[in-house]
């Protein structure tokens, strides 16, 4: 099957599910030049690159389904109704101290062509310079270098800019405009904008014009991954109609990968990818002629580097999977963004609770006109600035650490406004409220993933080891205290602002650690499971080198979140879509 074309809303027939190749699975495996493992970000950018030479054959296989023309994945207020859905994996976390050993905490991943960029809040954010400084610095290579990237970071992007002047609210010089993700501004909401802003320069975080221009710190405006009021995901900018008529280009959905099956002799080499059709039951391989590319996401791709005997002995054995190579780092080095959202009772019924409450019919009356002209409060989320900020710089904790962040213009932590109630805890009946989430960015705290030993073709062990090291608590402490005084500005003052919490908890870091552990979630950028490194680095102590190849191994490389050595100090979407499309420009020059 080839890719299905994608119209300005709807991916159009031609793609199919596996099942769509007929209940016969072939007596012999086909066979591509490329097979990619995982149809978001990454996956979504190789085929679309590799496929551009119309010589090579490239076969995409995605474990989720299309979400084609469900309003969920292409109105973008609605976000949220993706989460715990069939596009949603529905992964728990393992209890963790730092989360107070919470039982069932979701963790959101998309499943579904687009991964999570089909299901996320379509937050676009490049990070500060100095991430991609220190990668290239730890990779000894300067391509890596924030300055040598921005031809990918205009590639990818089609900046959509608001109706009339800028007015300070993005540097156009930043950004492209004639890429694959359309990236907007929310103007929606302009009640909130002016004590966003006053609140932010009260607690001393100042006005940045444009987050994306490598010193994302103090308060901006938000960018999003958002075109014509509609989200711009991986799989609608990527997977086009041009690219999907391409002969060359076959995407199948509803096609989970189990293992890569190594050749028989040595050197280890695979060829071979086995899947499931989730439609049918049926088992299916495939084989590469040139490159297995596993893309499958910072949880899926250390688990199927595991199933297929690569990993850690231990926990393989465990499992009891065959060792074919001892990878101690493969499902190592996971570093989340924990987070805690807040919520305030305040005087306006302009806030988007409204919506959500259907006062009046507002949310019908906003999704016709969504629907007639692609307009309205539903071309947006509920969110409008994003603001950076860093703790002390003489704080006692530098004593005892080093600074976690890349650099004096890297944040230690973000928090960002929402019009609505956005606590975990069901939004009350009546009333009016604006939120705040709270995210650590520079978090130390490093956990682990891996296939549950108990029942190995089950979800894995997914362990964010949230907050376990103190300069991370430090970082989320100082986060709440700055939203806390942000929200006691003079400028909130008109909406009689409440706290819908109980602030005292912030009066000790005892008391202010112990409601973190009961309130916050663990995260939802995660990185490193299969982290980059240098191609003389001791063996076993990363997974890949930096030509995305799995060392020790022939035919496989990995691109995607779980090769990034550092957490992003920003989310995690944008650094993906570059490291994807790096990897497609070495690919295609024969690296």
């Amino acid at each position: 099957m080839v890719r299905a074309s994608l119209s300005s809303l709807i991916l159009t027939a031609l793609l199919l599910p596996s099942a769509a190749l007929g209940s016969v699975v072939p007596r012999a495996p086909e066979s591509f030049d490329y097979v990619i493992v995982g149809g978001g970000a990454a996956g979504s950018v190789l085929a679309s690159r590799l496929s551009e030479n119309s010589g090579i054959s490239v076969l995409l296989l995605e474990a989720g389904p299309d979400n084609q023309g469900v309003p969920e994945g292409i109105i973008p207020y609605i976000y949220g109704r993706n989460f715990f859905s069939r596009y949603d994996w529905n992964y728990t976390l393992v209890p963790t101290p730092g989360l107070n050993n919470r039982q069932n905490m979701p963790y959101f991943k998309g499943h579904v062509l687009g991964g999570s960029t089909a299901i996320n809040g379509m937050t676009y954010t490049r990070g500060p310079a100095s991430d991609w400084d220190r990668i290239a610095s730890y990779l000894g290579d300067s391509s890596w270098t924030w300055n040598n990237l921005q031809t990918l970071f205009k590639r990818s992007e089609a900046f959509e800019a608001p109706p009339g002047p800028a007015n300070g609210r993005y540097t156009p010089s930043v950004h492209g405009t004639t890429g694959n993700i359309g990236v907007s501004l929310n103007l929606n909401n302009p009640w909130i904008v002016p004590p966003t802003l006053q609140a932010a320069s009260d607690v001393g975080l100042p006005y940045n014009q444009d987050v994306n221009s490598g010193n994302p710190l103090g308060i901006s405006w938000q960018q999003f991954a958002i075109k014509n009021g509609q989200r711009s995901s991986a799989a609608f900018g990527y997977l086009t109609a041009q690219n999907a008529a391409r002969s060359n280009l076959n995407v199948r959905v509803n096609a989970k990968a189990t293992r890569l099956i190594p050749e028989t002799g040595s050197p280890l080499t695979f060829k071979t990818v086995e899947y499931v059709d989730e439609v049918t039951g049926s088992t299916v391989q495939v084989v590469a002629n040139r490159e297995i590319i596993v893309s499958a996401g910072v949880v899926e791709t250390p688990v199927l580097l595991q199933k297929s005997g690569l990993g850690d002995a231990a926990d393989l054995q465990a499992a009891g999977i065959t060792v074919r190579l001892n990878i101690p780092a493969v499902g190592k080095n996971f570093i989340e963004h924990p987070g805690v959202p807040l919520s305030w009772s305040v005087n306006t019924t302009l806030t988007d609770d409204e919506i959500d409450k259907n006062t009046n019919g507002l949310f019908d009356q906003e999704l016709q006109q969504w629907q007639d002209s692609k307009t309205g409060r539903l071309t947006q989320t509920s969110l409008t600035h994003i603001m950076y900020g860093r703790i002390p710089s003489n704080h006692s904790i530098f004593q005892t650490v080093a600074d976690p962040s890349g650099g004096p213009n890297a944040p230690h932590f973000e928090l960002i406004v929402a019009n609505k109630w956005t606590t975990q805890s069901p939004r009350p009946a009546t009333g009016n409220f604006i939120g705040m989430t709270n995210f650590v960015m520079s978090s130390t705290s490093a956990g682990s993933i891996k296939v549950n030993p108990s029942n190995p073709s089950g979800n894995p062990l997914i362990h964010t080891n949230s907050l376990n090291n103190e300069v991370d608590r430090v970082i989320m402490r100082h986060a709440l205290r700055t939203a806390i005084a942000y929200m006691r500005s003079p400028a909130w003052a008109p909406f009689n602002i409440q706290p819908a919490f109980d602030a005292s908890v912030a009066d000790s870091d005892a008391t202010l650690d112990t409601f973190v552990a009961s309130n916050a979630f663990g995260g939802a950028h995660g990185v490193g499971t299969a982290k980059i490194g240098r191609a003389n680095s001791p063996a076993g102590s990363d997974v890949v080198g930096p030509n995305f190849k799995v060392k020790g191994v022939q035919g496989v490389r990995v691109v995607d979140a779980s090769i990034l050595p550092f957490v992003p100090n920003g989310h995690a979407m944008v650094p993906v879509y570059i490291v994807a499309e790096k990897a497609a420009d070495l690919i295609k020059a024969g690296n």
